[in-house]
């Protein structure tokens, strides 16, 4: 007799014998052993099969987010390089545009052109050649009165003969 959930009793085709059950055939003990020796490794390995698997899916966690962090800081890598890179090209451009707009600005006839540079260096240019040459003059002309006082200075004084000039004069 064997009992069943609904705690029914049943009555089996083969009644086991009370030695039967209580002390098993030894080929039964080692099938028993066996079984709970492969249920216990069944458990085990399940166990173990388990921690793999919650550990592999901790390492694919961590691989995410290694990857995501990667992925990340080469976008940001990234950005600033190329905002590395416009930030010169717009540089390069806008001194390209100062050295054009310099050039041209020389070159027309505007205020601070070379042309007009030039001008005014020629007109600073006539303008000390012409003081040189009013203070060229005027030396000549002090020269000239220099050597007229000179002259009547001498001769007043007895250092001349009559109708003789300066210039006559020696010490032989």
């Amino acid at each position: 007799m064997r009992r069943k959930k609904d705690d029914e009793i049943s009555w089996d085709d083969e009644i086991a014998s009370p030695t039967e059950e209580f002390l098993p055939d030894e080929a039964v003990q080692e099938q028993r052993l066996a079984s709970n020796d492969l249920r216990d490794r069944i458990a085990r390995l399940e166990t173990q099969m388990m921690a793999q698997y919650t550990a592999m899916a901790a390492y694919a966690q961590i691989a995410q987010n290694n990857t995501e962090a990667a992925r990340a800081e080469s976008r940001s890598d990234l950005d600033r390089s190329q905002s590395t890179v416009i930030g010169l090209i717009e540089r390069v451009r806008r001194e390209c545009a100062d050295a054009i707009q310099g050039v041209e600005v020389r070159a027309g006839g505007g205020e601070g052109s070379d042309l007009a540079r030039l001008a005014a260096l020629e007109e600073r240019f006539d303008g000390l050649a012409a003081a040189l040459e009013r203070s060229i003059d005027t030396t000549r002309a002090l020269a000239e009165q220099v050597a007229v006082l000179i002259d009547e200075k001498m001769q007043r004084e007895g250092w001349l003969v009559a109708n003789g000039n300066s210039e006559e004069l020696s010490l032989h």
